[in-house]
């Protein structure tokens, strides 16, 4: 197994939508080169930004990702708490997942996650600087 990994909606959202690092993350954990892990919070953002009109992506993109996600992520009940992201609380979610599984990288572009850099040794990291890093 790879890396235990944490992806943010944003990265979601990206590999769907575009070309790039994102994608190649996602596709990574398709084959199993990195462990992706989800919960229940993170899954239901993931289903409610997908559908936002602005990104144009049509139900049947949306419910073949998901069916995807569903697929290759572990779902995990958060069993941690952190109140660590002041700017936007309801990012702590990622790190509260990370936390639970003992990830070893949350990947995100938010800026009130990567600010912080390592909680309880977990890696925050953007896609493009995971890709560079060339850690898959």
């Amino acid at each position: 197994m790879g890396k235990k990994v944490v992806l943010d909606t944003n990265v979601f959202v990206s590999a769907l939508g575009w070309k790039g690092a994102s994608r190649e993350i996602f596709q990574n954990c398709i084959r199993g080169n990195l462990e992706l892990f989800i919960s229940a919070g993170i899954f239901d953002e993931i289903k409610r930004v997908l559908n936002y009109p602005k990104f144009k992506f049509n139900q049947d993109e949306i419910g073949e990702f998901l069916d995807q996600i569903l697929e290759v992520g572990n779902f995990v009940e958060t069993k941690v708490s952190v109140g660590i992201i002041q700017d936007d609380p309801s990012d702590n979610k990622f790190l509260e997942c990370a936390a639970t599984v003992n990830a070893d990288y949350v990947i995100s572009r938010d800026p009130h996650i990567l600010k912080i850099k390592a909680f309880e040794g977990i890696k925050l990291i953007s896609p493009e600087d995971f890709i560079k890093a060339g850690y898959v």
